[in-house]
């Protein structure tokens, strides 16, 4: 089946804007220092750090996301970006995640994040990881993924 010069254009524009989009998606780990998990639970889920404004010099606040709020397990226990989903952990009766990390720069990039989850109807339980900084971004000093955007204040 030959395929017109048309289609195959369309098909480039589509995978442009497609880049184009994930480009202006994520990205947090160049302006924000002091990254961390911060949740007294067993459970963490809540991202921590130091943002900066980004063009105003020394402007940095302290922000933190629920990490609730940017993913969900999938059906299979894999975590994937979902806006405010069925969430990951602390916030329901059960914990369809569990010994959640951040990884330590050394063996793992300190933007993964990774827990053993359950799909939402159940099942075995599967270790699983995504790279924070393909979703969540700083924007002005704020932790942000989707529209959900985190609590900020000077230090």
């Amino acid at each position: 089946m030959k395929v017109s010069v048309v289609s195959r254009l369309v098909v480039l524009l589509a995978a442009s804007a497609s880049a184009e989009i994930k480009k202006r998606q994520g990205g947090y780990a160049d302006l924000c220092s002091e990254v961390r998990l911060d949740d007294a639970t067993m459970n963490p889920q809540y991202l921590t750090g130091d943002c900066g404004v980004g063009d105003v010099i020394g402007s940095v606040y302290k922000s933190r996301l629920d990490l609730n709020l940017c993913y969900s397990p999938n059906e299979d226990g894999v975590i994937v970006p979902t806006n405010k989903g069925i969430r990951l952990n602390t916030s329901q009766s059960y914990a369809p995640c569990t010994d959640c990390f951040i990884g330590n720069g050394y063996e793992l990039p300190k933007t993964y994040y990774a827990c053993d989850c359950v799909g939402p109807n159940g099942g075995v339980y599967k270790h699983s990881g995504v790279d924070l900084n393909d979703l969540i971004e700083n924007e002005g000093g704020f932790l942000k993924c989707f529209d959900n955007i985190a609590e900020r204040r000077p230090f």
